[in-house]
Order: C-alpha cells, then structure tokens, then sequence
C-alpha cells in the first residue's frame, strides 16, 4: 500500500473511534439573528482564564522551567507548552523543529532521542546567549507536568508538527493530578482530537480558527466537536463569539500580536470587551495590570545564599521589578533575586504586583 494511501486509512480509522463518554448537551438557545449583528456583545468569563504563550518569554527562554515559573507567579491561569515528539517517542517541549535557531544543536528534533534533545541548550540563541540564563535545558514534558500539578496550573498543549502519538501526550498528562482537568489540548491534525478522547475523555480540546471571516454558522456547527476557539483576534469579532456561545464554547483569541489596537495591552482589554472569555498573552505582568488582577508579592530574605527574592504566587520569583535594598535601587535578577547582606528591603508595588517589604 503506498503511503499516501495508508494515511487516509489510519486517519479514517483515527475517526472512527468513538468518545469514551457522551458529549455534554448544550442548553443554549441559539440566535443566529445575532450572528450577523452581535448588537450588545456577550459577556464572557469572569474572571478571563488566561495562557501565557510559550511562558514568560520575555523574562526568561521561551518553552523553559524559568519562564513557565515567572508565567505562574503571576497568578496566570494556564502556561502555552510546545510539544514535540522524540525519535524514541518520548515528549519534550520546544517550538521549531528544526532546533538551529534556538539552540546549541543543529537537526530536526523528531530524528533525536529524548535524552539528546534534553541535552540541547535553549538559551543558546541571540536573544540569552551569555546572559544570567545561558546555559537552560530544554525541559523534559514531564518536568512541566510536574511543575504544572505542583503549582495548581493548567496547560495549553500546543502539539507541533513532530507529534504522531497524540493519545500518549493524554496518557502521561494523566498521570500528574489535575493537570488534564486544568487544561487545553491543540490537536490541529484531523485524527488527534479522536486520539486524546479515547484515552482521557475529560480533556478539553481547542479548534484554531485560521481564517479571518469565517462563517459564524461553521463555528457553532463546530461546538459540537470542540470546547474552545482559539487563534488570531480578528478572527472573532463579537458575531463569531455570540455563535460560539450559543454552541456552549468559550473563545480565546491571540492578544500577544496587537493586531486589532497595536499593542497587547489594548487587544486584551478588546477582546474582553466583545466578550472573549480567556485569551493567550506574552507578558503575564501586563495581563495583571490590565485585568486588574496584580499578584500579591512578598520578599523571602536569604542570609546563607547572600540575597534578597522578591516572590508572587506560589513564592516563586518576579524578575524585572526595582527593589530598594537598604536605600540602593536594584532590579530583581533571575529568580527576583537580588544580592543582599543586611537592611531594609522593599518593593513600592506597581500595577501588575502589589508591594511587600521584609
């Protein structure tokens, strides 16, 4: 059988496979009047249920330990995490398949075993090379399940092109508490959806809308298959929301780009204005600030080590915020840490974290 032809077998075989449980009945009443002029737009969820995308990216490498912990400490709800699939079959997280670019490696990551793919160093690109986080592992799927369950997060699996076993990243998900209760699965691929039901029927599964325009009527005739919409902002004004849910589905766009107002800030605060319900952002810090929701700080004083931390949810660090250590102003470092060997340490709060002093 040629190869193209197995392909379509498996995939119709893939979508023969029925759900472990019965979908959930919507008890929406629809209004496909309103899915060509939205009027008032639909309140979304209160509060926004939001992703930091590929974690906090901007503080520490992205995909890593380091920025999926500054992503928690905010308060977020859920870290963005890139799948892929080893030679092995084993799950590690990084966005390219090719690894050149952001890594100290070279190749494609699905002709690697797992532990040569963990070997590879992320912060070995022109964003971090040198810097506080040179050198940083690409971290292992199970290292950021168990950060995920540990820390009461739930996780936007964003499965790559690698990924051949959809039902094995469900499986081990599983296997860490609460985390496929918490979370969303991105199959993209017909077949994958199919897979990750049969073997985790609880999960949530999310349908990337990647047309601009696309009827209101096709979203809600796909509530019925997915949970949740997600992808670019403009393509969900207020008609494409109130379809989706009038299908009993949540939407959360991509603010990240700017695409509607030009900045992240702007767009989030849009895209809860047209009632989105969650949405999927770069910096945590200015979610809490626009959202309203700073994290409550504290400052965890170390003797031994010779340092001051400033730390939010879960006590785990926030980098980039000004400290006043003993009436000398410093920049909290990587953990929030700073050097410190006795006095007054204060944070004066800002918009996204609330100030503490020790």
């Amino acid at each position: 059988m040629r190869r193209l032809e197995l392909v379509v077998v498996l995939n119709i075989a893939l979508l023969a496979v029925p759900a472990a449980a019965a979908p959930d009945v919507c008890e929406e009443m629809p209004e496909p009047g309103r899915w060509e002029a939205a009027g008032t737009p639909d309140p979304g969820l209160d509060p926004m249920r939001i992703t930091v995308h590929r974690g906090a990216a901007n503080l520490a490498p992205e995909d890593t330990i380091p920025a999926f912990e500054y992503a928690i400490a905010y308060g977020m709800d859920m870290i963005e995490v890139d799948v892929q699939q080893t030679a092995d079959g084993r799950y590690v997280v990084l966005h390219d398949y090719e690894v050149g670019d952001k890594t100290d490696g070279s190749g494609y990551i699905f002709t690697m075993t797992y532990q040569q793919a963990t070997s590879l160093n992320a912060a070995d690109n022109d964003r971090w090379r040198g810097g506080e986080y040179d050198p940083t592992p690409v971290p292992g799927l199970e290292e950021v399940l168990a950060l995920a369950s540990e820390h009461e997060v739930g996780i936007n699996f964003d499965l790559k092109e690698s990924v051949w076993n959809a039902a094995g990243v469900a499986l081990l998900a599983r296997e860490f508490p609460g985390v496929v209760e918490r979370s969303i699965f991105q199959p993209y691929v017909p077949g994958r959806t199919e897979q990750i039901l049969a073997v985790a029927p609880e999960a949530t599964v999310m349908f990337n809308s990647q047309y601009e325009g696309t009827p209101p009527a096709a979203l809600y005739a796909l509530g019925a298959e997915y949970d949740w919409f997600g992808s670019s902002l403009p393509n969900f004004p207020p008609e494409a929301i109130v379809a989706i849910h009038d299908a009993c589905d949540l939407v959360q766009p991509n603010v990240y780009q700017g695409d509607v107002t030009g900045t992240e800030a702007g767009d989030l605060a849009y895209a809860r204005s047209i009632g989105a319900d969650g949405a999927m952002v770069n910096n945590p810090q200015v979610a809490a600030e626009v959202l309203g929701r700073p994290v409550e700080t504290s400052i965890r004083l170390e003797p031994d080590a010779g340092r001051a931390c400033l730390v939010g949810h879960h006590d785990l660090g926030l980098p980039a915020k000004p400290l006043d250590v003993d009436g000398i102003n410093l920049t909290s470092a990587r953990g929030g840490c700073v050097p410190w060997s006795g006095g007054p340490v204060s944070f004066a709060g800002d918009g996204s974290a609330l100030a503490s002093s020790a």
